[in-house]
């Protein structure tokens, strides 16, 4: 029988990484794309486990993508679309390259009972030493005796990519904090999204061990650090109530 694990992830992806040459007016909008093949119609998959996942491009056109752990024959293969003649095939295909960093980063975590590791609330704050945007080497004494604010993201996750603006707004209100962000992109990647969405934070790059704290529960992810290194709250997701409730806490936890 085959196996199925579904997995349904929306990309909003960045205009960066589109290909402005795929516009050509013969280009075909697929239907499925599986082990980078891009199909009009379902193929005729081999048996083995395979995932499920829709990915949408800036346009809004979706694509099932259904990968299976087992090579296409070659009679699947002959019926696939030429890349060349898919509409905003780079689209896709660096969607699918994202999802495939965040799931080696989120398989980094997996202790040995089969569960994630992530900060937990009462917890000392784990041993970190990562290096932002200007090259700079930050550790945990960098931020001894002082609140920390610490925001996980990457560049798919159109939420994240929303509360940068009101997230440096919390810089301004909060001076005393240290506030800091952390994404597995490299410099120049993470320099130009902050500097469209003005975020003014200190920006980890390439933090590959932190990005691995999301597990499951997805982006963003954030972390408030008391003055004495215990995280104090820790939450997936966003939206107007979380943020109303992380500031209050960032704000009762700087005057203690």
């Amino acid at each position: 029988m085959r196996q199925f694990k579904l997995l349904i992830i929306l990309i909003a992806l960045l205009p960066l990484a589109a290909s402005a040459q795929e516009e050509c007016i013969d280009t075909v909008i697929p239907k499925f794309l599986s082990n980078g093949y891009f199909f009009r119609e379902m193929p005729q998959l081999p048996d083995g486990e395979k995932t499920m996942t829709r990915l949408k491009d800036k346009e809004g056109n979706s694509v099932t993508v259904i990968n299976v752990n087992a090579t296409l024959p070659k009679s699947v293969i002959r019926k696939a679309i030429p890349r060349e003649q898919v509409h905003n095939a780079n689209q896709f295909l660096d969607g699918l390259n994202m999802m495939a960093t965040m799931t080696t980063l989120t398989q980094a975590g997996v202790k040995a009972d089969g569960t994630f590791y992530s900060p937990k609330e009462g917890e000392p704050f784990p041993t970190f030493s990562e290096k932002d945007i200007e090259g700079r080497i930050w550790t945990n004494d960098s931020v001894k005796g002082r609140v920390m604010v610490l925001n996980l993201w990457y560049s798919g996750c159109g939420p994240c990519r929303a509360e940068m603006p009101i997230l440096s707004e919390w810089k301004e209100q909060l001076p005393k904090v240290m506030f800091f962000s952390a994404t597995y992109h490299d410099a120049e990647t993470a320099k130009r999204i902050t500097d469209k969405h003005h975020f003014t934070w200190t920006h980890f790059i390439e933090a590959k061990g932190m990005m691995s704290w999301i597990g499951t529960e997805g982006f963003p992810l954030t972390i408030v650090v008391d003055k004495k290194g215990i995280v104090r709250h820790a939450v997936h997701g966003t939206n107007e109530a979380k943020r109303e409730e992380l500031l209050q806490i960032i704000k009762e936890v700087e005057t203690e």
